[in-house]
């Protein structure tokens, strides 16, 4: 039965207005009512003649990919919140992006440079490591599937509906909008030109298929049109990335770390473009995600230029702390080291925060910032008005977007730990740059303590990062800063 606007599903999801009609049912724009939130709604449409049996096994399927899909939080993952029945009809709901699909832009204002290309492709490929780490395949990455929001963010959609897609009770006829905005998509863009060779002769989704599919995604991205029997030639060095990822056997594919490298290489360093609206999920998973550290983004940092490149060799175990409600679990240094004096400072959010005194407080894009101008130490403050934070599920996320991209990187810890305010964890881990790239400086081995705390109404992550050389002169310091930070309803 087809839905209307103004329908209210399970008591909770209105239907606002059709979004467009693919070949697994109607994309709604909705309205949770229940938290206030637009969202969108998939109706999923069955072919009037499928038997019921297979219809009942292909439900309980999508239900199944639905739930797997629902554990997935990363800043390029369109999040899937719920899957509904009423009716016999199951309905997916997603976060709504407002923006434009990769398939549209290129079908309106033709082939992306390389370069914009390459920046597309590996926030994808970012999303794909973090669902294939958490045991999720994608089974439809293809432009259609990519989002490029208004605010400038890349999110993959649909993952799940995605292993389904192949499925020959969702076979497509004719045209499709895509399932967040309704940019018309040919059909000679469907999905069948974006599946891997062995998924096209019926095989599961895999890991891989998902890298062919991403490859294919690139040609299409930077030559208008889809691989085919035989790709059309795409200019290295982006096309070695291609023809890397569209090999037809499996195993001669290119690893997703080989792939991130390479299109590391290639992305131009880039102001990332300003959001349109206010701070949500996207903003801190994005806040803790590795992309972002590496492009050292986070709050505009100034460049952590080195007194010495030497990494501390300092085991660092964690230790008890007659304060261990509220201080990280840093071991203690060989010699006394005193923490430098601090300077209290209260948001006019309501948070409290501690820095050293004398550095230089900014407000920034990702929050509040000190700096040191003669070490170049960081601290950043961000708070969040954001139910529901999963402080050890969001750094794990963040590692894996993370790892792929850094040299030399060792994780020290990465567990919850107790707080009086709510739940908390913390992650700590050092690293050597790869090269220099916006604030960061190539060789320099870094050292990094993030700590989130969830509220019921609020997630804050608070960061330091010095240069290795420096992390035991001032971990008294980061001790004592991370213990007297207040969230702003314990304010």
């Amino acid at each position: 039965m087809m839905g209307a606007a103004g329908q209210l599903i399970v008591k909770r999801y209105r239907l606002v207005r059709a979004l467009g009609q693919g070949s697994m049912g109607i994309v709604w724009e909705g309205h949770d009512t229940l938290l206030d939130r637009a969202v969108a709604v998939r109706q999923v449409l069955f072919p009037p003649d499928l038997r019921e049996s297979r219809k009942a096994e292909l439900t309980q399927r999508l239900a199944r990919e639905a739930r797997q899909a629902e554990r997935l939080r990363h800043p390029n993952i369109a999040a899937v919140h719920d899957v509904a029945e009423e009716d016999g009809t199951t309905y997916l709901v997603m976060e709504l992006v407002r923006s434009r699909s990769l398939d549209g832009i290129v079908a309106s204002e033709g082939p992306l440079t390389p370069e914009r290309a390459a920046t597309v492709a590996r926030n994808v490929l970012s999303a794909l490591t973090y669902a294939h780490a958490s045991g999720v395949r994608h089974g439809d990455v293809r432009p259609a599937n990519i989002l490029i929001g208004h605010d400038g963010r890349v999110l993959l959609a649909d993952f799940a509906t995605g292993a389904l897609a192949a499925d020959p009770a969702f076979s497509r006829s004719g045209p499709e909008r895509s399932p967040a905005h309704g940019n018309p998509v040919s059909a000679t863009r469907g999905a069948s030109a974006f599946l891997a060779p062995e998924r096209a002769n019926g095989g599961a989704p895999t890991a891989s298929s998902d890298l062919w599919s991403l490859g294919a995604t690139i040609h299409l991205a930077v030559t208008g049109r889809p691989p085919g029997v035989t790709p059309q030639d795409v200019a290295d060095p982006l096309g070695a990335v291609v023809r890397g990822l569209l090999m037809r056997e499996p195993r001669r594919r290119s690893s997703p770390e080989a792939a991130e490298h390479a299109l590391a290489e290639l992305e131009v360093v880039a102001p990332v473009p300003a959001r349109a609206g206010g701070r949500s999920r996207t903003r801190l998973i994005a806040g803790i995600a590795a992309a972002v550290l590496v492009a050292g983004a986070v709050g505009g940092w100034a460049v952590l230029r080195p007194g010495s490149e030497a990494p501390s060799r300092t085991p660092l175990a964690a230790t008890a702390s007659p304060s261990a409600s509220r201080s990280p679990a840093v071991s203690a240094s060989p010699k006394p080291v005193k923490p430098l004096k601090l300077t209290s400072y209260r948001s006019p959010e309501g948070w409290r925060a501690s820095a050293p005194r004398g550095w230089t407080r900014r407000a920034v894009d990702a929050g509040t910032r000190w700096y040191d101008p003669r070490s170049g130490a960081q601290l950043t403050v961000e708070v969040i008005a954001q139910p529901g934070t999963d402080p050890l599920q969001e750094l794990r996320g963040g590692e894996v977007s993370l790892r792929p991209t850094m040299t030399a990187y060792r994780k020290i810890r990465l567990k919850e730990t107790p707080s009086e305010y709510g739940t908390a964890a913390d992650w700590e881990f050092t690293w050597t740059q790869r090269r220099s790239q916006a604030y960061l400086a190539k060789g320099v081995t870094y050292h990094q303590y993030r700590r989130i705390i969830a509220t019921e109404s609020t997630a804050s992550v608070l960061t330091w990062t010095t240069t290795a050389d420096q992390w035991e002169r001032l971990r008294p310091t980061i001790v004592k800063s991370i213990s007297l930070f207040t969230p702003p309803t314990a304010g």
